[in-house]
């Protein structure tokens, strides 16, 4: 299968998951559930959605369970939006990067905690320094 149709088939493939999770499916223990991304093999039989989810480990557990009761539904509603002779087989596989990017993300604010307290450094703000135009041109704008 060509690289492009075959990435093209991923991406719709992930929206259309998301959409059908989101919206069609009604499963009270199903979590907020993000599809991260979706890897299709080369002969469209075999496709592994990627999930994450946030909370604890138990809630990932009934989500997960939640996700396996409705695969069935899920293929079946995937498959009559593909326009292909064949419907692969889904399977859900929990996907660790975005809880390990929130765990980093605590882990580089607690150093930086860490760094102040040392230092005796003012706290930086969490956005971006607002910009300002250089200072050559504050200089040639015109009064009024």
């Amino acid at each position: 299968m060509n690289d492009r149709r075959l990435q093209r088939l991923q991406q719709q493939i992930k929206a259309r998951v998301a959409e059908i999770l989101q919206r069609e499916l009604q499963d009270p223990k199903l979590g907020l559930v993000t599809i991260s991304r979706v890897e299709l093999d080369r002969e469209f039989t075999q496709c592994t959605v990627h999930w994450s989810a946030l909370g604890s480990d138990k809630e990932r557990a009934r989500t997960q369970a939640a996700l396996q009761r409705a695969r069935s539904f899920v293929q079946r509603a995937v498959g009559e939006t593909l326009h292909t002779r064949t419907v692969p087989r889904l399977l859900f596989v929990f996907d660790p990067s975005i809880a390990g990017a929130i765990a980093m993300e605590g882990l580089l604010k607690d150093l930086q905690r860490e760094r102040q307290a040392r230092t005796g450094e003012a706290p930086a703000p969490d956005g971006p320094p607002p910009e300002q135009p250089p200072p050559d041109l504050l200089s040639k704008r015109p009064r009024r």
